[in-house]
């Protein structure tokens, strides 16, 4: 629960900055095969410009529909690899080390990154740029049963992020409207 608040919230701050789709940025990703070799589920996604284009073209003339192809026809590609195991430590994080290295330096910004010892996740978020020019958000999040990483280039704000749950191999972050609200603490058993 707190992974996904913190990631809604670096995503949202990611993207009332916008994401320009000049000089955009897909990260270069390790052999995942050590990843998924234990993974009860894996989902990848890999949707380039022309696979969203085909997308848009069967797409219908309705609101929803129209809002859906104005954020596709900005896009560069959007890219998720998820896994999920079945018992804790199942995965080496070292795989992961590539992928970091790649993040912590030349035009990546950490946005966001938060640790949890209580729920053993790990999750930032990282913003490319060229120059002053945003081009690319990815989101690296694990935890002792799931990894997931996401690389979305091109141009996209809040708005369009909504449009986009759901769809695409994006997963729905519970945004609605322009803000999203936090989630209500939960109650203290009583003794």
């Amino acid at each position: 629960m707190m992974r996904r608040t913190i990631v809604l919230c670096g995503v949202v701050a990611a993207l009332v900055v916008g994401v320009d789709r000049a000089g955009a940025q897909q990260l270069q990703l390790p052999d995942m095969s050590r990843l998924s070799a234990g993974a009860i589920d894996v989902v990848d996604v890999s949707v380039d410009q022309a696979l969203l284009g085909l997308a848009a073209s069967f797409m219908s003339s309705g609101t929803d529909d129209k809002e859906i192809k104005s954020l596709i026809s900005s896009l560069k590609g959007i890219y998720v690899k998820s896994f999920t195991y079945g018992k804790d430590g199942a995965y080496d994080p070292a795989v992961l080390d590539g992928v970091r290295r790649q993040l912590s330096g030349g035009q990546w910004s950490r946005l966001l990154a938060a640790k949890s010892a209580a729920e053993g996740s790990d999750t930032a978020i990282y913003l490319w740029r060229n120059g002053d020019k945003p081009g690319g958000l990815a989101v690296l999040s694990s935890d002792a049963r799931t990894v997931t990483l996401v690389n979305i280039i091109g141009t996209i704000d809040l708005e369009q992020l909504r449009s986009l749950q759901g769809k695409f191999g994006v997963p729905d972050l519970k945004i609605d409207g322009a803000a999203a609200a936090a989630p209500a603490p939960k109650a203290k058993p009583k003794s």
